[in-house]
């Protein structure tokens, strides 16, 4: 990604009806926006409207629900049409998906870590996860600003891979819902988020900076 140069966006969807609910979702398609995730989604619209001067962008979603609905969104306002990637989903999470967060994070507290090679309970590992959201920053066009509609693991799977991190030692950023990453070369955070990124602070599932990914 050293050769970019015009900024790629990463903006995780808005809050999920299954964020609500503390559910984990994963791959699980059918949980919508809340009225809360839908204004996340004209914030972060808003957003990026600000930052890009002239309008020209790319908008490329990850096809499940929450995020082409926030991508639909941030279309209406920039005036392009979404384009469906699968590899921008989230981790398939095997049989965590529609578990509580708690029930979750006990499993991902047996978790081995240091093979990311390994599938999470019978779903997806972190390297495979690693390895199509390169795919997708591979094919970024270098000429043109580029908004990425994913989701939170995701998310983290690129900034490792834009910031050159081993996927061994990928340091826990809490992505929040409607929150929108620039990079240009540099990481940079978005209003409303703000420019020093997200608060790090126990986040709205009770995970703390430095912990491992949990699944949700």
């Amino acid at each position: 990604m050293g050769d970019v140069r015009a900024p790629v966006y990463l903006v995780r969807h808005g809050q999920s009806e299954w964020n609500v609910l503390r559910l984990t979702q994963g791959q699980t398609d059918h949980p919508r926006l809340t009225d809360l995730g839908r204004a996340q989604a004209e914030a972060a619209a808003s957003v990026l409207a600000a930052d890009l001067a002239d309008g020209e962008a790319r908008l490329v979603t990850s096809d499940l629900l929450r995020a082409l609905e926030t991508a639909r969104t941030i279309g209406d306002r920039l005036g392009v049409e979404p384009v469906l990637d699968f590899r921008l989903r989230e981790q398939h999470l095997g049989s965590l998906e529609g578990l509580r967060y708690e029930e979750s994070w006990a499993h991902a507290e047996l978790h081995d870590w240091t093979d990311p090679e390994l599938p999470m309970a019978g779903g997806e590992s972190v390297a495979a996860v690693r390895r199509r959201l390169a795919e997708v920053l591979d094919a970024v066009d270098p000429a043109v600003p580029t908004v990425l509609v994913s989701h939170g693991d995701a998310i983290r799977a690129a900034i490792a891979l834009l910031l050159d991190q081993p996927v061994t030692d990928v340091p826990w950023v809490e992505v929040a819902n409607g929150s929108v990453a620039r990079w240009d070369g540099e990481l940079a955070w978005l209003d409303p988020v703000g420019d020093d990124g997200p608060d790090f602070a126990v986040d709205e599932h009770g995970t703390l900076p430095g912990t491992r990914p949990t699944p949700r």
